[in-house]
């Protein structure tokens, strides 16, 4: 599948396609009872609490046609938008990929190439399978909540699926929902009007990390496909510099746009 496609699988660990997901943390949230008033607060304590992340991590990625393979990847993330992923790849590549939050870059080493464009989704739905901008999958992978269903005016609360869960309807008539177990966001959730799954993705193994207790496992299921990675000793709010989300080519690298596929450095091998 090549590079690009390798990174899709590195960086699929958030919820790809779902509407709900916005790029900025949680608004004031509208609570219907003091059980919600208390989640609602704690899920903005913790976007308030959480800039920037770096682990090592495992990915689990199979599809409904059959795929499947693990790579072992070390993830940096700063928000609002910045993301780094070194993956090694199933051919024993290690691959980077980076974006800033307005530009995008994915290296690969074996063809000294690097593809460069605006970090968007529609660029990360064709070139890495994920039609997700690089804010929602930062503020995901570092399980914060988005902000449409702790703001929504008709938000309900239930007890369901042994979770705590708050619900809301979208402006098409899809169903958002979080879920809550002993107080921590365990689920996030997005159904069709007719009720078919859109995307969920799964929070579980909480452990502390630093003075956070953080979830160690994501995992991810869309209609075709499901994902899981698993944290290795997350750290939290690292101080990261913001040239660790710049890729700089070498002299003899290859730099192709991505988009116009045209190449504006060196020449095709």
């Amino acid at each position: 599948m090549g590079a690009a496609s390798a990174l899709a699988f590195a960086l699929a660990i958030s919820v790809a396609g779902c509407a709900l997901i916005r790029s900025h943390g949680a608004a004031a949230p509208v609570a219907e009872s003091p059980a919600v008033a208390n989640l609602t607060a704690a899920l903005a304590a913790r976007d308030g609490s959480l800039h920037a992340m770096r682990s090592g991590a495992i990915m689990d990625f199979s599809s409904a046609d059959g795929r499947h393979f693990r790579t072992h990847e070390q993830v940096a993330l700063m928000r609002p938008a910045s993301i780094r992923v070194e993956a090694l790849s199933p051919f024993g590549t290690t691959m980077l990929l980076a974006a800033d939050g307005a530009r995008i870059q994915i290296f690969d080493p074996s063809k000294n190439t690097i593809m460069i464009g605006a970090a968007n989704a529609a660029t990360l739905d064709r070139y890495v399978n994920i039609p997700l901008a690089p804010a929602s999958a930062v503020d995901l992978l570092m399980g914060l909540a988005p902000a449409e269903i702790t703001a929504a005016p008709n938000q309900s609360e239930s007890n369901r699926e042994g979770m705590t869960v708050l619900s809301s309807i979208g402006p098409g008539g899809e169903s958002r929902e979080l879920g809550f177990v002993n107080g921590e966001l365990a689920m996030v959730r997005e159904r069709e009007a007719g009720g078919a799954i859109i995307c969920q993705v799964r929070y579980s193994d909480y452990r502390m990390a630093g003075a956070i207790n953080f979830p160690h496992t994501v995992a991810a299921e869309f209609p075709s496909s499901k994902l899981t990675v698993r944290y290795d000793s997350p750290e939290l709010n690292p101080a990261l510099a913001a040239s660790l989300f710049v890729l700089t080519p070498g002299p003899a690298t290859r730099e192709v746009t991505i988009g116009a596929a045209a190449i504006i450095h060196g020449s095709e091998g």
